[in-house]
């Protein structure tokens, strides 16, 4: 019910805004072919994506409800990180975890770990301990050439680490690269350096092989500015100082990624390191992954990829600030298994299934050797899956499911049931799935209490767009998540703490995009709202102000988006995001009990010129023009104070492209 409720909203919106989108009748819109001379939009819109379905298909039509951020895109905004990318799509944000380590939340809720699943050229980027991705002044930004996000579940085609999302990043490097590109950004604040990156990737793709290596480095801050003072103020008789965090803490990542591919065979290699820190604890990742694949092409119809994919990484590595020395330093290591197969039946039916096996292990790396009880910790896991696609002229259908046992914590079984259809200009999505978060390595070795089983979701979505001229397209869905078994970790005393499963949480909402596209200026507006479920039980998230909100999560987003080209080299964009007032932990009472207050609605305006000429582009740009500075609050009641924001920011990007001279 209340999923149509909201469907009956986001039908009202569609035909309340269509007036004002565009000074015509709706007799002559209706009139207007999607299918005349393509504009910019529709050829936006028409590439094909594989992330959520076995086939390719274009954007309208994809059993998901999808956003899509392009390499022009990316440069054009001037983003700083996957941070700046990431808060321009509906229903995204950041908060913080521990040690200052900042994560993602999607939809009004905390998803930081295992509900959204990161890839970076098809590489799993979440760690093995937690199933975590840490975000500020993180990941390759500028090597990147295209985003393909699914805002929704891709647990029946991913597994337990998509139960709420899919963020596919595909480099330059992987896809489209002939040569050698060296780029870098600096930022400043008034009063400190905010960053200083830099990259260097080179790719050679011919007909049959292809080949590519790509490095980045860089170092940031977290925050600049002065007098933070923490939540707690202690730990482990471990005082908190007051702390200027321009001086003091660390945002600096380390991406090495190469890949080799020839006829059906393919391989890629990658590192991924990240260090970050409170005033007095840090964290440090250091991720290896290698993954091989071969197709094999049975006939035109026919295909299958056996995948071999090892994961080496010493994740959350946890220490002292003053010496370096290290509290809790584990090793995880993963081997799995797949093999998929491909099955075109006819030009209108495609069927995808396969299995898969993963080994995780863990052991402690500190001389003690007691974290885990001085021997290796093991789980297991296998899975089995399957998705159909049928395209009718009336609609397709995507009818899929999953089921994987874990040694450790049980078996999770998620269907999956799509309807989607483009008709001319007008398109619509259908779209319910089950999903679930598998417990990774730390949920289950530090659980209490009764046994910790997957956490399981239930989605539904509806989405109705349609595109009013070849350059204008507007879009709104509605949907409803409803997670059961939640995994969080609870402390009740030193002696009472670790992972349980509270019984439900989630939220429910409206997203609606408008893009329009012209030759010499694009724009987008979006909007998000999102309500928790006021039934959760999961405490820690809850706040005592209001029952339609998560801590840390703003209901209302309204992001802005606007590039002009004022000639053929020379263009200028100004993004908005307007969040509305969210609640967080930020103080004791004379209990010693955390007290929830409310942080004030913000506005981000930023602008950002760019001038290109053939191989080299430069840019620069102001991040927070208004000095709003947000904060980023902790997404639950943890002991820690929100992050003061950064202050505004001056950006300068370059970048330079050589090209191989062809064969």
């Amino acid at each position: 019910m209340l999923l149509w409720r909201l469907a009956q909203r986001a039908v009202v919106l569609l035909f309340l805004i269509s007036p004002v989108l565009h000074a015509q009748d709706l007799d002559s819109l209706l009139k207007v072919s999607a299918f005349s001379a393509e504009s910019d939009l529709q050829k936006h819109l028409n590439q094909t994506t594989g992330v959520g379905a076995g086939k390719a298909l274009a954007t309208r039509e994809t059993p998901g409800i999808l956003s899509v951020i392009s390499a022009d895109d990316i440069r054009k905004m001037g983003a700083r990180d996957i941070v700046d990318i990431l808060r321009t799509v509906p229903g995204f944000d950041i908060a913080q975890d521990l040690q200052f380590v900042t994560g993602i939340s999607f939809r009004g809720n905390w998803a930081n770990e295992g509900k959204v699943l990161f890839l970076l050229d098809g590489q799993q980027l979440n760690e093995l301990l937690y199933q975590t991705v840490p975000l500020l002044n993180n990941l390759p930004v500028d090597a990147i050439e295209k985003i393909e996000i699914i805002r929704g579940p891709g647990s029946a085609v991913y597994g337990g680490s998509a139960e709420y999302s899919v963020i596919s990043i595909i480099t330059k490097q992987a896809s489209s690269t002939n040569g050698v590109t060296a780029y870098g950004t600096a930022g400043l604040h008034a009063n400190a350096i905010g960053r200083t990156n830099a990259g260097l990737f080179m790719a050679q793709h011919g007909r049959e092989s292809a080949w590519d290596l790509g490095f980045f480095q860089g170092k940031g801050i977290v925050s600049d500015q002065k007098n933070y003072v923490d939540l707690i103020q202690n730990n482990d008789s471990v005082a908190y100082p007051v702390s200027n965090l321009g001086n003091v803490t660390n945002a600096n990542p380390v991406n090495i990624n190469g890949g080799f591919q020839w006829k059906g065979f393919q391989t890629r290699v990658m590192y991924n390191g990240y260090k970050t820190n409170d005033p007095v604890f840090f964290s440090k990742y250091d991720n290896y992954s290698a993954d091989i694949r071969y197709t094999v092409k049975i006939n035109d119809k026919l295909s299958f990829t056996p995948q071999y994919t090892y994961m080496n990484q010493v994740p959350w590595a946890y220490g002292n600030v003053s010496d370096g020395s290290y509290i809790l330093r584990s090793r995880a290591t993963r081997n799995l298994f797949n093999l998929t197969g491909n099955y075109n039946l006819t030009r209108k039916i495609n069927i995808v299934a396969g299995a898969l096996y993963f080994a995780d292990k863990a052991n402690d790396l500190l001389p003690s050797n007691l974290y885990f009880g001085g021997q290796d910790f093991n789980l297991y896991n296998h899975a089995v899956f399957a998705q159909g696609l049928f395209k009718h002229r009336i609609a397709n259908l995507t009818v899929g499911a999953r089921y994987e046992k874990n040694n450790r914590a049980g078996d999770a079984f998620v269907p999956r049931f799509a309807l989607t259809k483009k008709i001319e200009n007008f398109h619509f999505k259908i779209l319910y799935s089950n999903s679930f978060r598998s417990p990774a390595i730390e949920n289950l070795h530090i659980s209490f209490g009764s046994k910790v089983v997957p956490e399981k979701s239930s989605v539904a979505e509806i989405e109705l767009g349609y595109q009013f001229t070849p350059e204008m397209l507007f879009s709104v869905n509605a949907f409803a998540i409803n997670t059961n078994n939640v995994i969080i970790f609870e402390f009740i005393t030193n002696d009472q703490q670790g992972y349980q499963n509270f019984s439900k949480s989630g939220s429910s909402g409206i997203e609606a995009v408008y893009s329009i596209r012209k030759k010499k200026w694009n724009a987008q507006i979006n909007y998000s709202f999102a309500k928790a479920n006021s039934s959760s039980t999961v405490l820690n998230y809850k706040v005592p102000q209001t029952t339609a909100q998560f801590a840390g999560m703003p209901s209302h987003k309204v992001v802005g988006n606007l590039t002009y080209l004022i000639s053929s080299r020379w263009s200028v964009n100004t993004t908005w995001v307007y969040a509305s007032r969210r609640f967080a932990y930020t103080a004791k009472d004379i209990n010693d009990n955390p007290t929830a207050s409310q942080l004030d609605p913000y506005l981000l305006v930023n602008s950002f010129f760019s001038y290109e000429a053939g191989s080299f582009t430069i840019g620069a740009g102001a991040y927070d023009l208004l000095n709003q500075k947000p904060a980023i609050p902790q997404a639950y009641n943890g002991n820690y104070a929100p992050i003061p924001g950064r202050s505004r920011e001056w950006v300068l990007k370059i970048s330079y492209q050589l090209n191989f001279k062809k064969n």
